[in-house]
């Protein structure tokens, strides 16, 4: 009877451990690749699905490997690279990649500690690429956004094929040695120059065709304006004539006597010493006279 009793012990315990061994978790974070007997038979949880929970296996015969879904990160710091006229930089670059295809990475990379292996060795070939056909100035400057597009796309195809999908790929430092940044900075000093220079010949052509567009036009509404005065001016003397002779007409005695006021004063104004006065002007001869005597007595 205590031979029967242990053995419905060890059988409990042993299907207990079956039991235990049948069922795994995938967790939200996590993808998981399910081997039988070193082969993948199943994925779940692959980015792009919505798998997590818990899953069945056959005990003793499948095991299960777990891989990060989310997105990783790569730091990969002190590539020596040469720019295009053969100037050292000493670079250090950021990552950003994913295990799209768990079967594929298993397949051909195995683990994430040699994924990030075989991907910091290809970054560094696919920096050394990009930056041998650029200037450095090019590529302190800031014209960073081509030249990591550049990067990323050389990098996603020499991965490929291996499960990986890189997201994003970042310079992070590119330094010049100091016997080399100093010519660098004069190089891109003068180069600044040349285009300021050249900017402001440009500003100073632009401003001289504007001052002469101005100029021009002022002198063709001065003239504009004088001629259009002139006919006016004739216009109104036209007009005087008209009135004058009008009037003449109707009263020539009047007409006289308003002529020889206008006379008067043209002839003199106050304080103005009179030396010779008109003559024969009727009512004004007074005046005249007037004058004369108060310019004797000064």
């Amino acid at each position: 009877m205590k031979s029967i009793g242990i053995l419905g012990i060890v059988a409990a315990v042993l299907a207990a451990i079956v039991l235990f061994n049948s069922f795994f978790i995938v967790d939200q974070r996590k993808q998981a690749l399910l081997l039988q007997v070193g082969r993948a038979v199943e994925a779940y949880n692959e980015p792009g699905s919505d798998e997590a929970g818990l899953k069945l296996k056959i005990p003793l015969l499948q095991n299960v490997v777990m891989y990060d879904r989310r997105n990783l990160g790569l730091n990969v710091e002190g590539i020596e690279a040469y720019a295009s006229n053969q100037e050292q930089l000493i670079v250090d670059a950021f990552v950003r990649w994913q295990i799209s295809d768990p079967l594929a990475f298993y397949q051909r990379l195995n683990n994430e500690r040699d994924a990030r292996s075989q991907l910091s060795n290809f970054t560094n070939a696919a920096i050394r690429n990009a930056l041998a056909s650029r200037l450095p100035e090019e590529i302190i400057s800031g014209q960073r956004s081509e030249l990591m597009d550049e990067i990323r796309q050389s990098l996603a195809g020499n991965i490929a094929g291996r499960g990986i999908e890189i997201i994003d790929v970042r310079i992070r430092r590119a330094d010049l040695p100091d016997d080399v940044s100093e010519r660098v900075f004069q190089r891109m000093e003068a180069t600044r120059g040349q285009e300021a220079e050249e900017i402001r010949a440009q500003g100073d052509e632009r401003a001289q065709l504007v001052r002469a567009t101005a100029e021009r036009e002022r002198t063709v509404l001065l003239a504009e304006a004088r001629q259009q005065a002139e006919e006016i001016r004739g216009e109104g003397d036209a007009r005087r004539n008209e009135i004058y002779a009008n009037a003449y007409e109707r009263d020539a005695e009047f007409f006289r006597f308003y002529r020889s006021l206008i006379a008067c004063e043209q002839a003199f104004t106050e304080g103005t010493r009179i030396v010779v006065g008109p003559n024969q002007l009727g009512l004004c001869n007074d005046f005249i006279d007037q004058a004369r005597q108060s310019g004797s007595r000064r």
